[in-house]
């Protein structure tokens, strides 16, 4: 029987089919899922309203967003400048702690709430909570473009916490960023058709670059944060199974 096993294995090697391990590429496929009809999603959900709440045409959208994801989750109460500069320090804080060995699980978890709080400009509802509290009127602030971003990191964080050797959903996390690029490619193409355009807005301006800088500092962020605490976890286990066989014994 054995023997039958091991040739029905070799028959299926050399007639090429391919085998799914569900554990780990199953969940590399959610995640590849989720930013493909995720990412533009939310924005397209948000972006192509007008204020009256109807969906406008996508000829008369504003064709930068495909490859300047960046500008729909600024948010509208602080200056680009200042709220792009706090993002980005918040992102190089992720992963600087990420890559230090300071028992920095904690500190990391803090900025990682801090940064969701902070695309999602929630941080508006808290600031003003007193007020709500002393005048009996909830100020709740909530950007949902911010999701898009938010979506990235913690797929990118989920691909190498739940994986034993980190190094996969790395490499896993980082192929998310041309994965964004060449689906704004696709969606620029189908909807207004070839042109020149989507390589200017890209490769020939500022601001794709600006924008591919934020996606791999996300995907960083997300990717190594994930790997830290995971690694954390495993050490804190460790911990307490040595303390339990030493307190048996």
């Amino acid at each position: 029987m054995e023997t039958d096993s091991q040739s029905e294995k070799d028959n299926r090697k050399r007639k090429g089919y391919v085998k799914i391990d569900w554990g780990r590429q199953g969940g590399v496929i959610i995640g590849y899922l989720a930013i493909v009809f995720g990412y533009f999603g939310i924005i397209a959900n948000t972006m192509m309203i007008d204020e009256s709440g109807l969906w406008i045409s996508f000829f008369d959208m504003d064709r930068t967003i495909l490859f300047w994801t960046f500008e729909t989750y600024i948010s509208t109460s602080l200056n680009p400048i200042i709220f792009l500069f706090i993002l980005i320090i918040l992102l190089m804080l992720i992963i600087l702690f990420s890559l230090k060995e300071w028992h920095s699980s904690l500190i990391l978890s803090i900025l990682i709430l801090v940064l969701i709080i902070f695309i999602l400009d929630i941080y508006w509802t808290l600031i003003y909570l007193p007020v709500s509290i002393t005048t009996g009127t909830f100020i709740f602030s909530f950007k949902i473009q911010g999701l898009a971003l938010g979506l990235l990191f913690l797929v990118c964080f989920g691909l190498t916490y739940k994986e034993d050797i980190p190094l996969y959903g790395i490499k896993a996390s980082i192929w998310l960023v041309p994965l964004i690029i060449a689906e704004a490619f696709i969606f620029y193409t189908i909807m207004f058709g070839f042109s020149i355009e989507p390589y200017i807005l890209q490769f020939g301006s500022g601001e794709g670059y600006f924008n591919m800088l934020i996606l791999i500092l996300t995907v960083l962020a997300g990717s190594l944060s994930g790997m830290e605490l995971n690694r954390s976890r495993r050490k804190e286990k460790k911990l307490i199974l040595r303390l339990n066989l030493t307190k048996s014994f």
